[in-house]
């Protein structure tokens, strides 16, 4: 048991670190007041031998769609009004579509029986060095990033995160309560509460440092806003590719 709960714990943080903005939603909201364009770079390490890995990718907001696009050919498109989360896969050009219940739903058939021995949840909590505490700390300034002076703050919980955010880049009231809503549920970690805490950090994230050390293993993410445009964005941008094929949704 021990072992199947901290398998399952280890890939719904490798979903979460992996797919930065898959989880992002809030039905009939305005997510972006304005199109917002931002260019970033994303670097990840591991102790697991597999060296590091470098992406560029492009996050575009306009109105209640958000797109991530990733140079290694997959993206993501998250409708917010429809609470919809669209997968591209432009190499085997295919697409898949989820909502966000149906997401939630896939993810607790995946960890039903998780949390049913509480004295199973907290030994695997212990193996893999978690606490509930949850803390966002203002270091102080961070310095210039993107053309925008930055604030850094430490965020320590189910993962510890070291946050560059631009406090003149607003972030919408509902960002924080919308990834909590949609994260994958998990009795290990509280993510819940995280999100809580992260309401405490003012504008938005230019550069995070996100690390998750689990028993023997340690991946380390860096992601960094190389740039930043304000100006409206074609819809054609959140459009899937007509002679893309759907495929059914899947969480591996």
């Amino acid at each position: 048991m021990q072992e199947s709960i901290a398998q399952r714990t280890i890939l719904l943080l490798c979903v979460f670190v992996g797919l930065p903005g898959a989880a992002t939603w809030a039905s009939a909201q305005k997510m972006a007041s304005q199109d917002l364009t931002l260019y970033e770079t994303t670097t990840t390490t591991n102790t697991m031998g597999e060296g590091q890995k470098n992406i560029k990718t492009t996050n575009y907001f306009s109105g209640n769609t958000i797109k991530h696009s990733s140079s290694d050919g997959n993206d993501i498109i998250i409708r917010l009004d429809q609470g919809k989360i669209i997968s591209i896969d432009n190499n085997g050009k295919t697409y898949t579509e989820i909502t966000v219940q149906q997401l939630n739903e896939m993810f607790d058939k995946m960890n039903a029986d998780m949390g049913k021995d509480a004295e199973q949840v907290e030994a695997v909590r212990k193996m893999l060095g978690q606490t509930n505490a949850v803390s966002v700390t203002k270091i102080g300034p961070g310095g210039t990033i993107a053309g925008y002076t930055t604030e850094k703050y430490l965020v320590t919980g189910p993962l510890q995160m070291e946050i560059w955010s631009a406090p003149k880049l607003k972030v919408p009231a509902l960002y924080y309560d919308a990834l909590k809503m949609s994260i994958a549920r998990n009795p290990v970690f509280d993510m819940g509460r995280m999100y809580d805490e992260m309401k405490k950090i003012t504008g938005m994230t230019l550069k995070s440092v996100i690390t998750i050390k689990l028993m023997n293993m340690e991946i380390k993410t860096t992601t960094v806003v190389t740039a930043v445009e304000k100006g409206p964005i074609p819809a054609s941008t959140f459009a899937v590719p007509a002679d893309y094929k759907a495929a059914p949704a899947k969480i591996h």
